[in-house]
C-alpha cells in the first residue's frame, strides 16, 4: 500500500467543491492539490491531460455527486433533537444551499453538521484511495 502524505481538510475542500467544469488533482508525492478549469481557462485542458499520463504521480479526485451529499444531509438529519430545527431541515435535505441556509441561524448545529459532513467526506475519501491502493497519511500543512 502506497502512503500518500496530505492534508485531508485540502482533500475534503477539493471534494466538496467539485463540479462538471473543474477537476482537481492530488499530487502523490507531495500531497498537494492542483485546480484546473478548463472551461474558464482553455490551457488548463492541455496541462489535464499531461497530468493524467502520469498515474504514478497525479491522481484525479472524484467529484461530489449530489445524492452522497443528500445523504449526509439526511443521515444529520437523524441526530438532531430540536424538533422546529428538524421540521425546517427536513423540507431541505436533497438542497445544500436551502440545508445550509437553514442551519446559518443556529450556530452550534452548524459547527456540528459542518464536523459531521467533514468526517463523512473523509471517511468516502479515504475508502477511495485505500481501494486504489493507497494509504492516505496527514502531514502538516505548513
Amino acid at each position: 500500500m502506497r502512503k500518500v502524505p496530505v492534508v485531508m481538510a485540502w482533500i475534503v475542500n477539493a471534494f466538496e467543491n467539485s463540479s462538471r467544469h473543474a477537476e482537481y488533482f492530488l499530487d502523490l508525492n507531495t500531497g498537494g492539490i492542483k485546480y484546473f478549469s478548463p472551461l474558464d481557462f482553455p490551457e488548463h485542458g492541455k496541462i489535464i491531460e499531461r497530468l493524467a499520463r502520469q498515474p504514478d504521480r497525479y491522481v484525479k479526485l472524484p467529484k461530489m455527486k449530489k445524492d452522497f451529499s443528500a445523504n449526509i444531509n439526511q443521515a444529520y438529519l437523524e441526530t438532531v433533537t430540536d424538533p422546529y430545527l428538524k421540521g425546517l431541515l427536513e423540507k431541505s435535505t436533497d438542497n445544500d444551499y436551502k440545508f445550509r441556509d437553514v442551519l446559518m441561524e443556529f450556530g452550534n448545529a452548524r459547527r456540528k453538521w459542518y464536523q459531521y459532513r467533514y468526517d463523512r467526506c473523509a471517511e468516502f475519501l479515504t475508502a477511495w484511495f485505500k481501494e486504489k491502493g493507497m494509504e492516505l497519511s496527514e502531514k502538516d500543512p505548513g
